[in-house]
């Protein structure tokens, strides 16, 4: 399944997986305890996540603006995110 949402981050989600392009929803969802494995081709990066209930109920929250932080948190796991897929 493929389907888009804001700013046309690409995202796809199967029974095992969901994987999106998205910088930001990748580093609410490290926030949130979820692990991640990061592939760079062609110089993109997505974030890979095991896909679970958990997983798309915090997927849900974020995409509908409900979702809540530290900021000071996010912000971290931004800057965290950023230089791992700058190094890798």
């Amino acid at each position: 399944m493929w389907f888009y949402h804001k700013q046309n981050y690409l995202e796809t989600m199967d029974e095992k997986n969901y994987k999106t392009t998205d910088l930001y929803l990748a580093a609410f969802l490290r926030l949130n305890s979820q692990k991640l494995k990061v592939e760079k081709e062609k110089g993109k990066a997505s974030f890979v996540f095991k896909g679970s209930e958990e997983l798309s109920k915090l997927v849900n929250s974020y995409l509908v603006e409900e979702a809540t932080c530290n900021p000071l948190a996010y912000t971290n796991a931004i800057k965290n995110l950023k230089n791992l897929i700058y190094n890798i």
